[in-house]
């Protein structure tokens, strides 16, 4: 397995639990696993010439490979990965034309046909990986047919000569709970360097005052690490138009509270943990499960005397339901009992505090009521809301991000993020970008269908999330969405006030005033 480098203008802190989770399965069949964490490996936050960190990934990939000879290679990453995962692929096929490639998690689900005439690569695993990857490793090993695996894409000749894409079709999800998720390995984190990398770069709730500079630990001796409770998200059938949320499957599952604090309560002894944060697309979703959480933690603690604080995803309207209940009933609200039991960060995707752009990115469920709500309730438990927005939806006009950023200092919010809106594979902005000629645009300029070696350059010119104004679907020019993200930035004092979304690159230019409306509204 092999794990390309992402936000190298980072530490690097966050173990790929996706391939954590498929090298257990392959250990627990039997399958000998050798793993290339290239993103552990550089150590530090690169700021070398990209040349320069291109040849020492190359060097490092063949070297590597040369000494293990493998029978199978996995890769897998996300869609801003393209580039550094394609010529990874490459360098591997150059090395071993004759062992198969496989390619997982989001980048291979979004487009599966797509990757497999693009990439050097011969076989793509969608969505859930642990079964499919136990059937497929077996197929292999006994040198059988791989027709019908659900979950499968590959690439087959046919009798002329030609390639041929075979699609088996999805294979059916992982059930939650005791019927499914329970019965999973964890993480086989041994065979990635836990220990040596990245439990010492903080994440999440220790990582808030550090993230955007280089996320360097800010305390010597605390450590952290990630950990998923769930799959999917509750509102993936009608998901919100910008979010690729089906990646693992459209149903939305959970873990047992005991079985994740099982989990909890194993790695903060193995590693000495202070503080576990949850990747999950949205943890706090379901308030029954987050009750029996918050109650499993109580009891462990009364039991054993395990303790951890913790933090991870939420919903304003979710979060602002339970508040305004508890309030009704003169009860503990939900982030107080959260609270109680460790919880230190809640991150939330407001995107927006425009009632008209909540309603143009279908932010199901989402109001500015709701948002005060929810965001108040947690800068009073917590100390402060760990809020990301978005700049450039549909509709978005200067009148806009002007009520978001009225909004934020009603509340007294300073955020964490403003991003640029960017459609990604997988989602509805997607097809849209498509229909109104901006992936083209991204790639020439001009607006226009885009053919598939557009769509391919689209791709390798994608780098973190939000780092240009790639795909702006207001009606405002591209000069003008910038200039409103670094004023709404600066207003507010949002974490990345010196560097732009993801990028890493020191802004020293001056903010330039706003005029007409802008000025005049403030």
């Amino acid at each position: 397995m092999i794990n390309a480098p992402i936000r190298e203008w980072s530490q690097p802190n966050i173990l790929p639990l996706g391939q954590s989770f498929i090298g257990a399965v392959a250990v627990m069949d039997g399958h000998r696993l050798h793993v290339l964490d290239l993103n552990a490996l550089r150590g530090h936050a690169i700021k070398d010439e990209p040349s320069v960190f291109d040849a020492w990934v190359e060097s490092q990939v063949s070297d590597y490979l040369s000494r293990q000879k493998p029978s199978v290679i996995g890769i897998g990453g996300i869609i801003t990965q393209y580039a550094r995962i394609k010529k990874i692929a490459a360098i591997c096929k150059r090395a071993y034309p004759d062992v198969l490639i496989i390619l997982g998690g989001g980048i291979a689900t979004c487009m599966p046909s797509f990757m497999l005439r693009r990439m050097p690569i011969d076989i793509v695993v969608r969505e859930e990986g642990e079964i499919t990857i136990s059937e497929l490793l077996e197929r292999i090993e006994k040198k059988q047919p791989l027709d019908g695996i659900k979950g499968v894409v590959l690439k087959r000749q046919a009798p002329d000569g030609s390639v041929q894409i075979v699609d088996n079709g999805i294979r059916e999800q992982i059930a939650g709970r005791e019927m499914g998720l329970d019965a999973l390995p964890w993480p086989l984190r041994s065979r990635w360097p836990e220990e040596d990398v990245y439990k010492h770069n903080p994440i999440g709730h220790l990582n808030w005052m550090n993230k955007w500079k280089d996320g360097a630990s800010a305390e010597v001796g605390v450590y952290s690490l990630a950990v998923l409770a769930s799959r999917g998200c509750p509102y993936a059938v009608k998901a919100c138009d910008y979010c690729y949320t089906t990646y693992l499957g459209p149903k939305y599952r959970l873990r047992s509270p005991r079985e994740v604090v099982n989990e909890m309560e194993a790695l903060k002894s193995e590693y000495g943990l202070k503080y576990l944060h949850f990747l999950d697309d949205l943890l706090i979703a379901n308030p029954k499960w987050a009750y029996e959480f918050f109650d499993e933690l109580k009891q462990r603690r009364k039991s054993s005397g395990f303790e951890i604080e913790w933090g991870g995803t939420c919903r304003t309207n979710i979060i602002a339901t339970e508040v305004l209940k508890a309030q009704r009933e003169g009860t503990a609200t939900i982030l107080e009992r959260a609270y109680e039991v460790g919880m230190r960060q809640a991150g939330y995707g407001v995107e927006t505090g425009s009632p008209t752009i909540l309603k143009s990115i279908d932010k199901s469920g989402q109001t500015v009521d709701s948002i005060r709500v929810a965001i108040t309730e947690t800068i009073r438990v917590l100390g402060y809301a760990d809020c990301s927005f978005m700049i450039g939806s549909p509709g978005e006009t200067r009148q806009t991000v002007l009520e978001t950023v009225d909004l934020c200092k009603k509340i007294g919010l300073s955020p964490e993020v403003f991003f640029f809106t960017t459609a990604y594979p997988g989602t509805s902005f997607w097809t849209l970008a498509l229909e109104k000629g901006l992936i083209a645009k991204s790639v020439t300029g001009l607006l226009g269908p885009a053919d598939e070696d557009m769509i391919e350059e689209y791709c390798l010119r994608l780098g973190e999330q939000g780092d240009a104004v790639r795909t702006n679907f207001s009606d405002l020019p591209d000069e003008e969405i910038v200039e409103l993200s670094w004023w709404a930035v600066k207003e507010l004092g949002a974490q990345n006030v010196f560097r732009h979304p993801h990028t890493g690159d020191v802004e020293s230019r001056t903010m330039p005033a706003l005029k007409g409306a802008a000025d005049a509204a403030l």
